[in-house]
């Protein structure tokens, strides 16, 4: 007689997996639209960052995008990431103020409805977890 283990059957959790299909797509985006502007951009494209400012900017943007990705990955598996992405989002949504003001950019308006889409989602999964 052999012994087989039996794994218990997995639920699929599409609040779950479409969170995690969202932050790993807005996190992409915003990596690579950072990449690009600060290296192969031009300034009539709105690239060619000057000066510390512009870097401090590109680099507040990477740090955000690599969250957001590293937030895909473990969001589901470890109970620390709600409470950190939700910080993360509020800072985002910081930043694209910083982008709409300073920077004069209105698709920071865009950014900042995925942002509010993502607080929900999570609302929702917390308020779920409950």
């Amino acid at each position: 007689m052999t012994t087989t283990a039996v794994r218990p059957p997995t639920r699929r959790d599409p609040l779950l997996y479409g969170t995690r299909a969202l932050l790993g797509l807005f996190g992409a985006v915003k990596l690579f639209g950072t990449a690009y502007f600060l290296f192969f951009a031009t300034a009539e494209q709105g690239g060619d960052p000057e000066g510390l400012a512009d870097w401090s900017v590109g680099i507040w943007s990477t740090l955000l995008a690599v969250a957001y990705l590293v937030a895909a990955a473990r969001l589901g598996r470890d109970r620390r990431v709600l409470p950190a992405l939700a910080a993360v989002i509020l800072v985002d949504l910081v930043f694209s103020v910083v982008k709409l003001t300073v920077y004069d950019e209105p698709e920071a308006v865009g950014f900042m409805a995925v942002s509010l889409v993502i607080m929900a989602l999570l609302a929702a999964i917390a308020h779920r977890n409950r």
